[in-house]
């Protein structure tokens, strides 16, 4: 009895149940938030921006640490004037922090494509690409959903491609719930 006490009771059967997630796992989840633009100075932009921010995603743990994931965009623009943004953050990425805890940190980074009708200086197509990089915090547990919590900064722009490529970035918070599959 002792020998299955101290077993059970050992470090690395405590980190295997601390631990909500391992290569080949997958993730599924929603999360959206406010994005509010800025006005960097290495970038000129002109326009004030804001929008609610609404993101299915599907992920794939392709290492204990790292998660490859996609993710629909759908932007609601209400400054300047009521507008869509429609795309797809196809190849993105997370790296955790660390592996245990009551909340998982990590860093994450992605691009893709974006359809707009915002119609401001900066856009001048309405076929963009999008690129966003920022931290986040998922909560850990055995099972169910998981509260997730992300700040980023997001990049609309042309990359260069038609005229010029001035880009809107935008500061956007979001807070949603996700589901990690064994």
């Amino acid at each position: 009895a002792t020998l299955v006490a101290a077993a059970c009771l050992s470090p690395a059967s405590v980190r295997s149940q601390d631990r909500p997630f391992e290569k080949g796992d997958r993730t599924r989840g929603l999360i959206g938030g406010v994005g509010v633009g800025y006005k960097p100075p290495w970038a000129p932009t002109e326009s004030d921006v804001a929008f609610a921010a609404f993101h299915p995603r599907m992920g794939w743990f392709v290492h204990d640490r790292i998660e490859m994931y996609g993710e629909a965009t759908l932007f609601v623009y209400y400054e300047p004037a009521l507008d869509l943004s429609a795309g797809a953050g196809a190849l993105a990425g997370r790296y955790y922090l660390r592996t245990s805890g009551r909340w998982i940190a990590y860093i994450h980074g992605g691009a893709g494509l974006l359809w707009t009708s915002l119609d401001v200086i900066e856009i001048d197509r309405t076929l963009n690409f999008q690129h966003f990089v920022g931290v986040g915090w998922r909560q850990n547990k055995v099972r169910g959903p998981r509260l997730v919590f992300e700040v980023r900064n997001h990049h609309i722009s042309n990359a260069g491609t038609a005229g010029e490529n001035l880009g809107v970035n935008a500061i956007v918070g979001l807070a949603g719930v996700e589901w990690i599959l064994k």
